[in-house]
């Protein structure tokens, strides 16, 4: 069978950056969330599933898929070869057997033949991690998923009482930053953003078990901000498609001045192998690098 012959054709995102993407360029039906609805899976007549870089996440998001699948419904799983999309096979074996059905431009196509349905349920995927008497819990998809990663515990070692009022945290994650922050005064607004919904719901769960109120939403940047704001934080990822990409970090240094308010700071973490002198010099902030350590270092700038 052939995937144009289906008449209806429904596409299930997490990235927000996507997302908007199909609903300005395509007519089908477009989805931004977690995970699929059930309804959704069980009614479709087939299923194609891109993989990811992370084989948590893959195992995630099938496990859900395959918990709805019955055998008689088609499923296809296709991803980049340097993706980990070769270990699908024995990853999956215990609900799917896989088997090779095209190869090309560095991509590979996999039709599944569903043997059983697995029982999935979402509590099982979350990760809890204490640290630093704060509470965090995660979901597969998100940056540092198992672990908490060396950039943040720098970043949040620059953190004082002196970090008052509004806070935008870009590119939250785990939602580790601003329960950090909060411990100094849970009087702050936090407002937290990513483009991944995985990060939106784990920043959600870390909130909500650390008593911290906080407004979370899906922005691309500063795409959907309206307001300025006294201090603005970021570990923003440097990777894309595992080559990294500085544009997410230039985007939210040149334009923090826009979103600052008087006498507002930014405070941005990247590998010590980055150097962001070139995207400060474009804005009128007066800048430094406050802390470095463990290959990893912090920026400063301030608005006057």
């Amino acid at each position: 069978m052939y995937l144009d012959t289906f008449k209806q054709l429904i596409i299930h995102t997490q990235d927000f950056t996507n997302w908007i993407y199909f609903k300005k360029n395509t007519s089908h039906t477009i989805k931004f969330s977690l995970l699929e609805e059930k309804e959704k899976i069980y009614n479709s007549d087939a299923i194609l599933y891109f993989w990811p870089n992370s084989k948590y996440e893959a195992i995630f998001h099938l496990k859900h898929i395959f918990s709805q699948l019955n055998k008689e419904k088609n499923f296809f799983l296709v991803g980049k070869k340097n993706s980990g999309i070769n270990t699908a096979k024995n990853l999956l074996k215990k609900w799917v057997i896989l088997k090779k059905i095209d190869s090309a431009k560095h991509c590979l196509l996999f039709y599944g033949k569903i043997i059983s349905k697995p029982n999935f349920q979402l509590d099982q995927f979350i990760h809890n991690i204490n640290w630093n008497q704060i509470k965090i819990q995660t979901i597969p998809g998100i940056f540092s998923y198992k672990k908490i990663d060396l950039g943040s515990k720098l970043l949040i070692s620059t953190f004082e009482k002196s970090i008052t009022g509004d806070i935008l945290d870009i590119g939250c994650g785990s939602g580790i930053l601003s329960v950090s922050l909060a411990q100094y005064s849970k009087k702050n607004k936090f407002f937290l953003i990513d483009t991944n919904m995985a990060a939106l719901k784990s920043s959600e769960l870390t909130l909500k078990c650390n008593n911290v109120k906080g407004k979370i939403f899906p922005s691309n940047v500063y795409s959907h901000i309206c307001k300025k704001f006294d201090f603005i934080m970021s570990n923003p990822p440097i990777h894309k498609n595992s080559k990294i990409n500085l544009n997410y970090v230039s985007e939210i240094i040149r334009k923090s001045e826009k979103y600052l308010k008087s006498k507002g700071e930014i405070r941005i973490v990247v590998s010590s192998n980055i150097f962001c002198d070139k995207y400060f010099k474009d804005t009128k902030l007066k800048y430094k690098i406050l802390k470095e350590k463990n290959n990893f270092r912090v920026y400063q700038g301030k608005k006057y």
